[in-house]
């Protein structure tokens, strides 16, 4: 038999002025060739052997035989596959194929190739780097443990020889990229005892997959049986149907093994003509770069069927905060004010606008970092109560008469000095803002729990100086609907005000020196917070949040993309 030529050939700098249009390549559609043990795995179990699993062990269906629909990326696999694919749209056509050629080491790393010959791929699409991003899905669900839904699992035993076995794919083992997969339902039918065929049918709902609306989707997989006992894919076949916008859209793809390489059984050809074909030296090859560095530990958790989010993000995000200030002192350019202005008696009226931009990395799975800058536009209004204190003033200064006398002069200027009263002082200030914050979050199947902690400082615009710092800390539980992709929360947020509002408005002519004030605040540090996330697609996200305390309100929107 002929041995196949593993050898790296570099990519053309003609390949992205070649390759341009992204096709419709849902996932699955490549690489979906495996073997699968006929006798149960001996994995550890995390949790008690549920009914359906005993039911299906009594049939020999195992976990790995599942799982074939989902990942063909399976431990210890050694094998070539060959990928024909074409995609119609609005009438015009593109057809392309391609090789896949696997290799595992002991330790389960996988090392991926997509060789091909570039005359049979279709100029108009850019099928490599769909390839390489369908295939990396299939690597992080290549160990998931909760590959179905056992509470779904229906046996028809039709007859002792004919046994049809339905069920639908787990909603805990779905990453983002796949997440439409939960709508899919499988029958897999055993002949004498063998698995013979697998189908996978969106059951009518329609699903988003890029910019496409997909209304039909079947995937067929015909197995075979080998010698020792393996389960293989003999040929498996895509059918999908859609819309791209108002363009109809036609998906088929045909998948079938070359060659398996077995530590026992050594090469086994199923097709001698292709294994011909993707040993020649002629055939280009692309390695496929199947591990990510962030998070950390992303490959442990995913192993254990927990879903992680992408690692990097940007955000855009508008709040509009409403305040009620209260007040204890008065101190402006150094001179205590109580005495003439009643801190007890005024009120200030603060709304704070602000416009920021998020970036973030998940360092870990559960541990997410962020840095952000912005503006924040404040208008304010403090209503402050004048005692009429300089009626005494006067009269200490110039006795009753002249005192009187003084302050009808002032009087007829305008300014009443010497009768109490309430003064309306406007505010509109501008500021610079950034900052920096952590996430911390746990879950366990539609539940979680969150603490976010940020730091902000800001500037008053056209000023060198930064302000004392803010701590923000916003706990949080929430409750996600798997099947939507949204998520709802309850919570509180902390907001480390200091109780005094202090600063420097810069150098007044008139003044001589800078207008420099520090007065005494009453505030609310906590409020509730309730809120919703919904995912739009497998990268962008829409989070909106209202806060709500005793001195405060607030309204929060953010959109971010993460990928």
């Amino acid at each position: 038999m002929q041995k196949l030529q593993f050898r790296t050939i570099k990519m053309t700098s003609g390949k992205a002025a070649m390759l341009k249009a992204v096709p419709l390549a849902l996932a699955l559609s490549f690489g979906n060739l495996a073997y699968a043990d006929a006798e149960p795995a001996q994995t550890i179990q995390t949790m008690e052997t549920s009914a359906a699993e005993s039911m299906l062990e009594r049939y020999g269906v195992t976990d790995e035989l599942l799982k074939l629909g989902l990942s063909s990326l399976t431990y210890g696999d050694q094998q070539v596959e060959h990928v024909q694919r074409s995609i119609e749209i609005d009438g015009e056509k593109h057809e392309s194929e391609v090789f896949l050629v696997q290799s595992t080491d002991n330790r389960g790393n996988i090392d991926l190739r997509i060789k091909y010959d570039q005359a049979k791929l279709d100029a108009e699409e850019d099928v490599i780097a769909k390839i390489e991003a369908i295939t990396k899905i299939e690597y992080r669900l290549k160990d998931y443990m909760d590959s179905y839904d056992k509470s779904s699992v229906v046996i028809n035993e039709i007859n002792p020889n004919h046994v049809e076995i339905s069920f639908n794919y787990s909603k805990y083992g779905l990453p983002q990229d796949i997440a439409y997969f939960r709508f899919m339902q499988v029958k897999l039918t055993l002949i004498d005892g063998k698995a013979s065929t697998m189908q996978i049918t969106n059951n009518g709902k329609p699903f988003e997959y890029d910019d496409y609306r997909v209304s039909e989707y079947v995937q067929e997989i015909t197995f075979d049986n080998l010698v020792n006992g393996k389960t293989v894919v003999k040929e498996k076949s895509i059918q999908a149907k859609g819309q791209k916008g108002k363009k109809p859209v036609n998906y088929q793809a045909k998948l079938q093994p070359v060659a398996f390489y077995d530590d026992m059984l050594g090469v086994m050809v199923m097709d001698q003509e292709l294994l011909t074909t993707v040993s020649d030296p002629r055939i280009r090859e692309e390695k496929v770069d199947l591990d990510r560095i962030f998070p950390i530990l992303g490959d442990f958790v995913r192993q254990r069927g927990i879903d992680v989010p992408l690692p990097f993000g940007f955000s855009v995000a508008y709040r509009n905060q409403d305040m009620n200030v209260g007040f204890n002192s008065f101190d402006i350019m150094g001179l205590n004010l109580d005495e003439f202005f009643d801190p007890e008696s005024s009120i200030g009226t603060v709304n704070a606008e602000s416009y920021s931009l998020r970036a973030d990395i998940n360092i870990l799975p559960f541990w997410n970092v962020f840095g952000y800058i912005g503006k924040v536009n404040v208008d304010a209004v403090v209503d402050a109560h004048y005692t009429g204190k300089m009626k005494d003033v006067f009269e200490e200064k110039l006795g009753v008469i002249g005192g009187k006398l003084a302050c009808s002069a002032v009087a007829s200027q305008g300014v009443d000095l010497c009768s109490p009263g309430d003064v309306n002082v406007p505010l509109h200030l501008d500021y610079d803002l950034v900052g920096v914050g952590t996430t911390l979050s746990i879950g366990y199947k539609e539940f979680f729990a969150s603490v976010t902690a940020s730091y902000s400082v800001t500037r008053l615009e056209g000023n060198d100086n930064w302000g004392d710092g803010i701590l923000t800390i916003q706990p949080m539980l929430g409750y996600q609907f798997l099947d939507y992709r949204a998520q709802v929360f309850i919570g509180a947020e902390y907001q480390g005000l200091k109780p005094t509002m202090e600063g420097n408005l810069g150098y007044i002519d008139a003044l001589g020196r800078d207008f420099t004030y520090n007065v005494g605040v009453e505030l609310n540090k906590w409020a509730y917070l309730v809120g919703f996330n919904k995912q739009i697609g497998k990268n962008l996200n829409f989070t909106a949040l209202y806060n709500k305390g005793e001195t405060r309100s607030a309204i929060t929107l953010n959109l971010g993309y993460r990928f």
